[in-house]
């Protein structure tokens, strides 16, 4: 009984420690990858529209950072910022700041020419407001009709978002309750009676916080990869891609840079200078850090099919006629097959861990079975050959055969013989 119970506790804790063995790797897996964040690829979209930063309402209109009398603040960098594990949680006004207000600005009101309001586009998915606006103009609408034309703007404006437009990117990176939560604090901004308060709320971790910052703002500058410019080619009008962000900047040189700015070296020869990068008041510390995060983890690359420019070409494709210039790559397929491969190694990965610990506890909990029934058929006969219960009946649990009695007694008659 004895035998049994040790035998069922050691069973346990090996089981145990197999369930921990699968439930850790995952755990693992997880904090070193996301499958939701990918890579940021291919050319900015100033370049797709082949327009310099200094032409946009964006480029003039940019809060810059401090210039060449002020560079005594570098040597005030702070100290790196490390990100928890834990993930944040992303309100409404959060995925606006984080994809929109770059643009649009803090108010929504954006900077026309170049960049529309999204109040009007979002006012006119209300229907109470449709009617409101109807009447104002003179002219009576009914509810039915003030609703087909209320759902066709909510349809122009979720194509809007995933599909982008001539002037604006696509954002294919956004998930639906990404969207849906965005969607519900443009209604409170635009005033869309019945919208409430911002109360919906996404979780996300880290890096997907930089990839939505980097997909969303700096890539509408910024190309994903390219030659590193120069002091003399910064004064040109160069941009530096993405790709060597992290290698111009150390992480509290890249975090001062996007909230607070500094001054860069330009010309020739080099000096100090205000540069053309805006300053992003409105991003956290942390969120400038997740982004330099992010492009340590997820290196740019030359192209890939769900970045906001192909996106958008497939889409000024289908609804104009008129694709870029260039024909798109193949290079994305490549890569999106690679990523997939890469997850589908990791799940077998995964599995063969399983399987493995699975086996080994097993064979384990075999051995030990096996080794106790022996340790149990064989203690009585130790006992006995101690002079305990020799001569105990057959049908008793501490009987020996009669073998193991008469071999010792054969051997001293074989040894007096001999003598």
């Amino acid at each position: 009984m004895r035998a049994s119970r040790i035998c069922f506790v050691v069973t346990a804790l090996l089981v145990t420690s197999g369930l921990g063995a699968q439930t850790s790797t995952p755990q693992a897996f997880l904090l070193r990858d996301d499958s939701h964040v990918t890579p940021a690829a291919g050319e900015s979209w100033l370049h797709h529209l082949n327009r310099s930063f200094g032409d946009t309402s964006m480029g003039k209109t940019g809060r810059l950072g401090p210039g060449s009398q002020e560079d005594v603040a570098l040597q005030q960098i702070q100290a790196p910022i490390f990100s928890s594990r834990g993930g944040v949680t992303l309100h409404g006004f959060d995925l606006y700041r984080l994809n929109c207000q770059g643009c649009h600005g803090e108010s929504g009101l954006g900077a026309p020419p170049e960049i529309n309001s999204v109040i009007n586009p979002v006012r006119a998915t209300s229907v109470s407001l449709v009617v409101a606006r109807m009447k104002e103009r003179g002219m009576d609408i009914s509810y039915s009709d003030a609703s087909k034309l209320a759902q066709q703007s909510k349809a122009a404006l979720s194509d809007r978002l995933h599909k982008g437009g001539e002037n604006m990117p696509a954002f294919p990176q956004l998930n639906e309750a990404e969207i849906q939560t965005l969607l519900a604090y443009l209604n409170h901004l635009a005033g869309v009676p019945g919208s409430g308060s911002d109360r919906s709320a996404v979780k996300e971790s880290h890096v997907r916080v930089g990839e939505l910052i980097v997909k969303s703002t700096c890539h509408t500058c910024h190309s994903a990869i390219g030659p590193n410019p120069g002091p003399q080619e910064l004064m040109d009008g160069a941009i530096p891609p993405l790709s060597t962000l992290t290698t111009r900047k150390n992480q509290s040189e890249f975090v001062r840079k996007v909230t607070q700015g500094a001054p860069v070296l330009m010309g020739t020869p080099a000096m100090p200078c205000r540069g053309r990068m805006p300053v992003f008041f409105y991003l956290t510390d942390e969120e400038a850090a997740d982004v330099y995060l992010y492009l340590r983890l997820y290196p740019p690359s030359e192209q890939s099919p769900d970045s906001p420019l192909v996106a958008a070409s497939m889409a000024a494709t289908s609804h104009s006629g008129r694709g870029p210039a260039s024909p798109l790559p193949t290079h994305g397929s490549a890569v999106a097959a690679e990523a997939a491969e890469s997850e589908r190694d990791a799940e077998v990965e995964k599995a063969a861990v399983s399987i493995t610990a699975s086996m080994v506890a097993l064979a384990l909990v075999g051995g030990l079975v096996f080794t106790f029934r022996e340790f149990k058929r064989l203690s009585p006969g130790i006992t006995s050959h101690a002079g305990r219960d020799v001569h105990a009946d057959p049908g008793t649990p501490g009987h020996i055969p009669a073998v193991y009695h008469t071999a010792p007694l054969r051997f001293h008659a074989a040894k007096r013989s001999s003598q």
